[in-house]
Parts: C-alpha cells; sequence; structure tokens
C-alpha cells in the first residue's frame, strides 16, 4: 500500500524521495515506522492482550514494567515521523518542499517573494487538496478497516442484527477516542486539521522559537510532574494546549530542521537510561503514582523518546539495498498493520493462546504472541490494502475539487 500522508509523509517510489529526482529515499523514516510498528504490538502483548492478565512477581515484573515503558515510545515515534512530514506544509507554494532538505519559504524562495512556485496566498486550494489528501490517506483506511471489522464483530461475535451492526460500528468510528484502541487516529485526526497554522507558526518563529516553544512545554511538564509527585496536582494544566502528545508531533519537525549536534545526541543517550530508570520508578518511590508514559508527556520520558528517535534518524546506516527494500515495504503496511493488529489479537490470537504459569512461561507466549500477531496483520494488511484499499483510494484520488 501506500502509506498515508500523515503517517509517511509522502508517498513516493522506492528509488527516490519525494520532490527531490536521484536522490535517494531516506530509509532511516522507514525504519522508524517499522520500530514503531513493532513496538505498538508489543505494547499490547505484554500488557493487555494474554489470555489472562497475570500479575508476575520479583525481578519478571520488574522486566515486563522496563519493556512496557519502553514500548510506549511507539506512540510519540509515529506522531514525530507525522509532524516531520505534514508541519512542512506551505500555502503559499503550488509545489511541496517536504523532502527537500530546507524549510518552505526558506531561502532564495522566501528571499525572492517565491518566484513561479508560490500560489495566491489568499486561495482556499492548497488547504482543499491538503485536507482532501488526508482524508484518503488518514480516514478512509480507518473508516474501512475499524469499520469493516467493527461491523462483522458485531454480527458474529455479539450476533446483532443488521441494524444493530450498523449503529454499533457507527458509534465505535466516531466517538472512540477516550475508550477505543483507535485514539490515536482520532487526536492523529486533530493534529492534520490544525497543521496547516501550526506550519505556518512553525516557519515564523524560527529556530530559536522552535525551541523556545519546545522548553515552554517541557517546564509546563516537569511542574505538573513535581507537583503531582509532592501530592498537589496541577489540575488547571489539563487544559494547556502543548501540554499532551501535541508536543512530539512539534518536535519531530523540530529535530529535522534543527537537529541537535552530535556532542548533543550523544549526550542524550548517555542520560536516556537514567530518565527511563526514573519513569519505571516513579511508581515505587512515590506510593499512589503511576508511570505517566501514554497519553501524557513528562521531561524524562520526552528524553527517552527523543533518543530513540535520533538513534534511528542519524545514527543506523542501511547500506544493503535488500535490506532497504525491505524496510521500505513493510513501512509501507504499518498503518493498516496498526488498524487491524489489535481486534486480530483480542478475537483471533489471544484466546488461542496457552495460559502463562509463571514469568518464563509468560515471556515465552508473548514472543509467540507477538510473531503470529504481526504474521496475521501483515497477510491481512497485504490482501486487503491489494483488494479493497487501494482501489478506492485510486478511485478517490480521480475526483477533481
Amino acid at each position: 500500500m501506500t502509506m498515508p500522508d500523515s503517517v509517511s509523509g509522502v508517498a513516493v517510489s522506492d528509488a527516490t524521495v519525494s520532490g527531490v529526482a536521484g536522490k535517494l529515499r531516506d530509509v532511516n523514516y522507514d525504519l522508524l515506522r517499522v520500530v514503531a510498528m513493532c513496538l505498538v504490538i508489543g505494547v499490547h502483548v505484554i500488557n493487555n492482550y494474554m489470555p489472562v492478565k497475570m500479575t508476575l512477581a520479583g525481578s519478571a515484573e520488574t522486566v515486563r514494567f522496563v519493556l512496557f515503558a519502553l514500548f510506549m515510545v511507539c506512540n510519540p515515534l509515529f506522531i514525530m515521523v507525522s509532524g516531520r512530514f505534514n508541519l512542512t506544509f506551505d500555502a503559499g507554494r503550488l509545489g511541496s518542499t517536504r523532502s527537500s532538505g530546507r524549510l518552505p519559504g526558506s531561502g532564495s524562495d522566501a528571499r525572492a517573494g517565491g518566484g513561479a512556485g508560490q500560489a495566491d496566498p489568499s486561495s482556499l486550494a492548497p488547504y482543499v487538496r491538503y485536507y482532501y489528501k488526508r482524508f484518503i490517506s488518514l480516514i478512509v483506511p480507518y473508516l474501512l478497516y475499524a469499520g469493516g471489522m467493527g461491523f462483522v464483530a458485531y454480527l458474529v461475535i455479539d450476533h446483532r442484527s443488521v441494524g444493530g451492526a450498523v449503529s454499533g460500528t457507527l458509534f465505535d468510528l466516531f466517538s472512540g477516542y477516550d475508550d477505543s484502541v483507535y485514539w490515536f487516529v482520532f487526536m492523529l485526526a486533530g493534529f492534520v486539521l490544525a497543521t496547516p497554522f501550526l506550519a505556518a507558526m512553525m516557519r515564523a518563529i524560527g529556530r530559536s522559537g522552535a525551541w523556545l516553544l519546545i522548553g515552554l512545554a517541557a517546564a509546563v511538564a516537569a511542574a505538573e510532574q513535581i507537583c503531582n509527585l509532592a501530592g498537589y496536582p496541577l489540575t488547571f494544566l489539563q487544559s494547556f494546549p502543548w501540554r499532551g502528545l501535541l508536543v512530539y508531533y512539534l518536535l519531530g519537525f523540530v529535530l529535522e530542521y534543527y537537529p541537535p549536534s552530535t556532542r548533543a545526541r550523544r549526550g542524550l543517550y548517555a542520560l536516556a537510561p537514567f530518565a527511563l530508570t526514573w519513569t519505571v520508578a516513579t511508581p515505587y518511590l512515590f506510593a499512589g503514582q503511576q508511570m505517566q508514559v501514554g497519553r501524557t508527556v513528562t521531561v524524562a520520558f520526552a528524553m527517552v523518546v527523543a533518543a530513540v528517535f535520533l538513534f534511528f534518524r542519524y545514527d543506523v546506516h542501511i547500506t544493503s539495498a535488500r535490506v532497504r527494500k525491505a524496510i521500505i515495504w513493510l513501512a509501507g503496511y504499518s498503518y493498516t498493520i496498526y488498524l487491524v493488529h489489535s481486534p486480530l489479537s483480542k478475537v483471533l490470537i489471544g484466546p488461542r493462546m496457552p495460559v502463562p504459569t509463571d514469568g518464563w512461561s509468560y515471556a515465552g507466549i508473548s514472543v509467540l504472541m507477538f510473531g503470529a500477531t504481526l504474521l496475521a496483520a501483515l497477510l491481512f494488511a497485504v490482501i486487503a490494502d491489494t483488494v479493497v484499499l487501494k482501489p478506492v483510494q485510486c478511485l478517490l484520488r480521480k475526483v477533481r475539487l
């Protein structure tokens, strides 16, 4: 399949990056998508979809807790890759400069006023095209896969009537942010809606402003965590606009166009294990506190996420052509795998797994369940994308707005 623009950036051939003829595709972003895809399956396997939810004891539970915290970087990684590509949107240009290595509206184009590449700044056409392309790439797969699988589940598992299955499916599709495995789609859709305006803001504030904005978010997160640990939660911060995962959407863009130096990266790598240790130890050190690695952001966990992102972005070098092709091919199905792996794991795979009895059996069953879930979701994605999704997307792309 062609990856959705909101997750993979832009659909390009295996041989090139978008907009830059003759330049090799940056496979590190495909690798980041593959890593995030595997981590999200790992999170669900070790924490949700076992036949019996076990409370392990001693070192086994500690290992599971550490792995859970590390695997939870999956959501921020997806969001950072999405922000890196989407936030280069520029309504003033007819063509995309996403992968050209410089910001839209920067350099000689900005100094010269853009020239022939500029569109009428008062026109709504770039926005219409942007939102329509994101609808095709992000929402259409969600409606097809989440809707289709939910409808079948209501009919086959819950034994509802056709009308009841339709009603339940529609409710799940459009009201599932809080209790659905598809909360990620709801959140990402909100970021996509705001992207044209966020992109203009990021261009306007430049390097210093971008890092200042990220620093402000980090300061708010630090203040919130310190007060929570002290027993005085700052509840008013729950409405703070830069408090949640939106920070990672901006951070993916900032780390690409205003990257830290090699020395700064290595310093972050050295600090990341201590940040992960603090994240895991927080519930033990402060009674009643939870390990906040889900839909909120803490300074310590953000350091872990940024270290993982920077390592796979800048310090992993893939030279084998076959490995590159395999990564690109697998990344092409990562969004579909994300959409379908949860129901497949819950309904088809989990109930058929043996019940773990101790830490070692839990570990072995987790590995087995991970492999079965990944293979089942990949097989489904290859068939469904070829037979259903691609034809529908091709048809929608032919619509002239």
